[in-house]
């Protein structure tokens, strides 16, 4: 019995790490194609919540959103909006399609926000792997509510594809990035370097204090990387929010 035990404390933890979350609406439709659908989770708040937008990484589905992350996520007030396309892409029509669905989600979010209680002036665009490549021209979309860009496995590939790097202006909005393995790593197509690169982009533009990248977490006692999207959401929403604060302040 208390050999049965241990081991079923041992366990608990990579359980509740992997427990997948509960969405407050689940399959709902964004677009008129089967796979244009999403799951909403959303929190218990008065005032319209900041939004996540996040995508899955290939061969996943936007119902896998980790209880890990998205629990204290909600807590602290922000709505997730998990979306669906080609749950798998293959090839760059597969990815054309991702990214066209991508502008399409957006639509829907912000045409539905009074429905879901959204606040669609502080939207954080974000995703894993195969997310942050159908994500990325909508994060960088210079649209007035995104406000923050947060990936986990970012921009996958043999190597760096530098048109990546077009959509970044002065203007782009904070970005945080986070990666398991090291630079440089060897047999695993999420390559840190390739987030350097978008960092150094951050930094040729004079606006490197807006773009962070963590790495290695494989060395750590915690290797998932959505584990610090709580603590940038604060840090984003907090900066919109002072800023509108000066805008209005100004118009008295």
């Amino acid at each position: 019995m208390r050999i049965t035990f241990i081991f079923i404390i041992l366990l608990l933890p990579c359980i509740l790490l992997g427990q997948v979350k509960t969405p407050t609406y689940h399959h709902v439709s964004y677009g008129p194609e089967d796979r244009q659908w999403l799951n909403l989770y959303l929190p218990s708040v008065s005032k319209p919540a900041p939004v996540f937008i996040y995508a899955h990484h290939n061969g996943s589905t936007a119902n896998d959103v980790k209880s890990s992350w998205a629990d204290p996520t909600v807590a602290e007030g922000t709505a997730i909006v998990s979306w669906e396309s080609i749950a798998k892409a293959q090839g760059p029509s597969d990815y054309q399609i991702c990214v066209a669905d991508a502008k399409i989600m957006f639509e829907w979010v912000k045409e539905n926000a009074n429905t879901y209680n959204f606040n669609i002036e502080n939207i954080i665009i974000g995703g894993q792997s195969r997310g942050s490549f159908v994500s990325w021209y909508l994060a960088h979309s210079m649209d007035p509510g995104i406000v923050g860009i947060y990936m986990g496995q970012a921009l996958p590939g043999k190597s760096f594809y530098e048109q990546m790097l077009e959509p970044i202006t002065e203007n782009s909005p904070p970005v945080f990035l986070a990666y398991r393995k090291e630079p440089g790593v060897v047999g695993d197509i999420h390559d840190p370097a390739h987030g350097l690169r978008v960092v150094d982009r951050y930094k040729e533009l004079a606006i490197g204090d807006k773009a962070e990248l963590v790495h290695s977490l494989n060395d750590t006692n915690d290797n998932q990387v959505m584990q610090f999207l709580p603590e940038f959401m604060r840090s984003v929403v907090n900066i919109q929010n002072r800023a509108e604060s000066k805008y209005d302040s100004t118009k008295d």
